[in-house]
């Protein structure tokens, strides 16, 4: 048949002569055969393509969130009548796959890519001129149906010709295709390959969305033989970076004319392609432009639906996805008192909402040590660039549907400082590379609460991406290992049982709860021997009141506490002026520093190995309703970090008490309580206290349970020095 252009370009004939006097020197000349082709108008009547897209073959399914083969049939009919017009041959095609239909993560999983050129490239037409005269020389010309013996690929010999084929890996193998034609006897055969990405090399490390979407990013090879015949084509995929909607481009194919070209798209649990997450009915479409255009039309067809269901067989899908996440979490050693790698694990199926957002709060006492571990900065923390220094561990996810969802290991996870209003955060960064692609680096931010009674962490993440460059996640597992070596999670110092609890939050709106049970042992081992001191001052007044400095020490190795009550002498009561004078709870709840002067009593300073400063803070009388007295609340500050103590207090004949019932299961150094003396102290002095002894009974209770109970002798600073007193042998002796 004529050729189906009628441009001015002409329709020229190439030969080449290679003598036997001198091997491989070849001699090409040209002539113009059709100089001018008219009557491209007519072939609109005879350009009726049609096009079929549906899951089909081996490992296909029509289950919702899925991996599937899908059969791709694009037909253009013919006629072999020598009177009748030949329909005109496809110059430019865009396929559109239907909305939901997406590349699958899982199909990266051993997958390569296919070199465009050298031993393991496609080798598209690097010594030949292409069909219709255009790319010489250019590597990603199409090559139809010539090759010189001794090319750079392996060999297909029918007896008269010597084609060169590419030597495209195996493991770049994404489906095969059949091609008939009218020109040629029998059907050609090949196969597609997945091409290497133009970006993702040293010039450019990382492919970006626009990469995505003008085919640099994603594209393939085909190759297809037959009858001494050899097609190599490259197409590219366009795949929108927010709905993952993928389109298929292919331009100036060669002008073989044909009347149905088959592709399979390979199946099974790494198959290219996944099915959409919802049920329906799915349609794709095309745009098919005729060598013969603008003469001849472009062509519309589409595909007839195809349907996508819940189970395989039919079955209709809930009205929305069921969101039911599973969840672990603990300490890998849950020894108490000693520092264990903390690991965390999420994970869901397919057909479950995929999660958006996770916030997990640790048992009390579960800490991690701050102390010594370089804070990542905002600006490199939301980069993921933060240095080694701040990392304190890993994080790997499972992605993509199926059976065997991608594995994607070598994240890490990273200690920031304050983010979202809170005193430290999280920069976990998960390198977003699978086979031969790299999208760069995926990062999530999170913050990390500390509860200002029981100073338990939780950790609130940020939004957890769903797709990159296109290609949906469909996360199956989080998990993540706080691991940094020399220690940095700290199990708590009580044994009861608890749990690490969460809420997660879906793709489709839904949020549930989910925990881990959590307990550790060898609490009752540890050794509990706090020290506990007090001192006054002698001089007392009744405008000023009374001084009192109470502290308390502990060792590195001992239970922490948790309770502790301590009974004041009849000689230092509570100022009756004072307590009047205490901060309304819901002043004090709403924000303490607004709270009156006269109501803060003293100041309170803790050194915990935990952080790198220390807390200090003021102490408040603070009325809580229809308590009989004000209770005493200590404000502890530091680093970003806020804890308050709660000292109830009662007085009964006279004897003032002080219990603080939940203390944080958290390790101390030191811990230091000045009440001074002044218009507004909480204390008073009756009495000569450098007399009798100032005493004060205490019982300090450990989280492990342990209890010590001890009567503290107050030290008086500024008493007179007692008169030496010697005895009798003394006297003698001198």
């Amino acid at each position: 048949s004529a050729p189906a252009r009628c441009d001015n370009s002409g329709g020229k004939a190439r030969v080449e002569v290679e003598s036997w006097e001198n091997p491989g020197h070849t001699v090409a000349r040209e002539a113009t055969v059709f100089p001018q082709m008219t009557g491209c108008g007519l072939l609109a009547s005879v350009f009726n393509p049609f096009l079929d897209v549906r899951p089909g073959g081996t490992g296909s399914t029509t289950q919702a969130d899925e991996p599937s083969a899908y059969t791709a049939t694009l037909g253009v009919p013919q006629t072999s009548l020598f009177t009748e017009l030949a329909a005109p041959e496809i110059k430019n095609l865009a396929v559109t796959l239907p909305a939901g239909v997406s590349l699958s993560a899982s199909a990266a999983q051993g997958l390569v890519g296919c070199k465009a050129t050298g031993p393991n490239g496609i080798n598209l037409g690097t010594e030949q001129i292409a069909p219709d005269g255009r790319d010489e020389g250019n590597p990603e010309a199409t090559e139809f149906g010539a090759g010189h013996a001794g090319g750079n690929g392996s060999s297909y010999d029918d007896g008269a010709y010597h084609i060169a084929r590419g030597h495209c890996p195996e493991a770049s193998i994404v489906g095969s295709v059949e091609i008939a034609s009218p020109v040629i006897a029998k059907p050609l055969h090949g196969h597609l390959y997945l091409a290497e990405p133009r970006c993702g090399g040293e010039s450019q490390p990382v492919c970006t969305e626009e990469d995505a979407t003008n085919g640099v990013l994603y594209s393939g090879y085909l190759e297809a033989e037959g009858s001494g015949v050899l097609i190599k084509e490259r197409g590219t995929l366009s795949v929108d970076p927010v709905t993952g909607q993928v389109t298929l481009h292919a331009s100036q194919l060669p002008q073989l004319p044909f009347s149905e070209l088959k592709v399979k798209v390979n199946g099974g649990s790494r198959a290219p392609l996944a099915n959409s997450q919802s049920c329906g009915s799915f349609t794709t479409t095309s745009s098919l432009e005729p060598w013969s255009a603008p003469s001849t039309p472009i062509a519309t067809p589409s595909s007839a639906a195809f349907a996508i269901d819940w189970d395989g067989t039919g079955g209709a899908c809930p009205a929305s996805l069921p969101f039911s996440p599973g969840f672990a979490a603990g300490t890998t050693a849950p020894v108490a008192k000693t520092f264990s790698p903390f690991v965390l694990t999420l994970t869901r199926q397919d057909r479950e909402q995929d999660p958006t957002r996770l916030s997990v709060t640790l048992p009390k006492g579960l800490l991690g040590k701050i102390a010594g571990v370089p804070l990542c900065g905002e600006t490199q923390a939301n980069a993921g660039t933060c240095g080694a220094e701040s990392q304190i561990g890993s994080v790997s996810v499972l992605a993509g549907a199926g059976e065997h969802p991608l594995a994607v290991t070598g994240g890490r996870v990273y200690l920031t400082g304050p983010y979202e209003g809170q005193p430290f955060g999280l920069s976990a960064v998960v390198p977003a590379v699978a086979g031969p692609f790299n999208l760069g680096d995926v990062v999530v931010r999170s913050a990390i609460h500390i509860d200002p009674r029981t100073a338990a962490v939780t950790i609130v993440s940020g939004s957890i991406p769903q797709s990159r460059d296109g290609v949906p996640f469909r996360l199956r597992a989080i998990h993540v290992e706080v691991d940094r070596p020399g220690g940095f999670t700290l199990n708590p110092t009580s044994c009861a049982p608890q749990q690490v609890t969460g809420i997660a939050s879906g793709s489709g709106g839904a949020t549930t709860s989910v925990s881990s049970p959590f307990g550790i042992t060898g609490c009752k081992a540890l050794p509990f021997k706090p020290k506990f001191t007090a001192s006054t001052k002698a001089k007392t007044r009744k405008a000023t009141g009374e001084y009192l400095h109470v502290k308390v020490t502990s060792g590195p190795l001992q239970a922490n506490i948790g309770k502790v009550k301590a009974n004041l002498p009849l000689q230092l009561p509570s100022r009756l002026a004072t307590l009047n004078k205490a901060c309304v709870a819901a002043v004090f709840d709403a924000n303490p520093s607004s709270c009156p002067s006269a109501s803060v009593v003293g100041t309170a300073r803790v050194v915990t190995p935990i952080l790198k400063g220390v807390l200090t803070g003021p102490a408040y009388v603070v009325s809580h309703g229809g308590a009989a007295f004000p209770d005493l609340e200590i404000v502890l500050q530091g680093e970003g970090v806020t804890l308050v103590l709660d000292g109830a207090t009662n007085i009964k004949k006279g004897i003032t008490s002080s219990t603080f019932r939940a203390l944080p299961d958290a390790p101390i150094s030191t811990f230091d309580l000045v009440l001074p003396k002044g218009p507004y102290s909480l204390l008073a002095g009756y009495g000569d206290l450098c007399g009798k002894p100032l005493k004060m009974p205490i019982a300090i209770t450990g989280q492990n349970g342990a209890v010590i109970k001890q009567t503290t002798r107050i030290a008086v600073m500024g008493c007179p020095k007692k008169p030496k007193h010697h005895t009798a042998a003394k006297h003698k002796k001198r």
